[in-house]
């Protein structure tokens, strides 16, 4: 039976990743999973209603064991507008991840909103689908957890569209916050990015966020992007979406992944 309750489970002050945290290249934690387990750090860390978590930085230094990790936070800065909050997972006594988030105070500014609306039909009637083909027979893990609409898959010219929705929680009992959801679920966008003429397959080494607003809804929106060089070095790019229309953009580093 698969451990697919939740993407972890608490030991005492430990998180033991779950199988549903799985990525599809060994026994190891996927990179959305250890995003969402840096940004719960990172909110519990501050307790102003009136700040937000408008940039997140995920470096994924290390391959992440399937083993038990601890999260340390600590502040880089405390100003009226602006705070700096770092976290760090650790595995024994080795740094695996790193996130740097900066968080915004709201504002009131004058003038009419945007009007923009989301560029692709929404999630609604459209089929399941899957991120990563099933033929390829990769290890199962948190990417096939993750439930994805195609509005345009990876086989599109120049972008592809999705709707993505991560439907298990990072603990048991503790609901998925807004930030963790978009972090869970932006780590996908490398490999949801269309194949292009330069064949991978292409791995993501950090995942850079970017928010002007909280993500609302459950299904996420994409529209991606991938450049990518003979250097076998990239990048991935999409901007975000919920129902209500864009809240931000995710950038990440790609790089080939040789097999073997």
């Amino acid at each position: 039976m698969r451990d697919n309750q939740a993407l972890f489970h608490l030991d005492g002050e430990l998180f033991v990743p779950s199988e549903a945290a799985g990525n599809p290249w060994g026994e190891l934690t996927g990179g959305g999973p250890v995003a969402g387990l840096l940004a719960r750090a990172v909110e519990r860390h501050t307790n102003d209603p009136d700040l937000f978590v408008a940039r997140l930085t995920v470096d994924l230094m290390r391959p992440v064991p399937r083993t038990p990790l601890a999260a340390a936070v600590r502040p880089l800065r405390t100003g009226k507008r602006l705070h700096v909050v770092e976290a760090t997972l650790t595995a024994g006594d080795k740094d695996v991840a790193h996130a740097t988030a900066q968080l915004l105070r709201h504002s009131d500014v004058d003038g009419p909103g945007p009007d923009e609306a989301v560029p692709f039909p929404g999630p609604d009637g459209i089929a399941d689908g899957h991120l990563l083909p099933p033929e390829l027979g990769l290890r199962w893990g948190v990417h096939d957890v993750v439930q994805v609409r195609w509005v345009a898959d990876q086989s599109a010219t120049g972008t592809s569209r999705a709707w993505m929705r991560m439907p298990l929680p990072l603990l048991p009992g503790e609901p998925l916050s807004q930030l963790g959801h978009v972090a869970v679920l932006v780590d996908c966008i490398s490999a949801a990015s269309p194949v292009g003429p330069i064949f991978g397959p292409w791995i993501n080494t950090d995942i850079t966020l970017y928010l002007h607003r909280p993500f609302e809804g459950e299904w996420l929106g994409m529209e991606i992007r991938r450049d990518v060089q003979p250097t076998g070095i990239g990048v991935a790019s999409a901007r975000l979406y919920d129902e209500r229309g864009p809240i931000g953009n995710a950038h990440e580093a790609v790089m080939v992944n040789q097999l073997g």
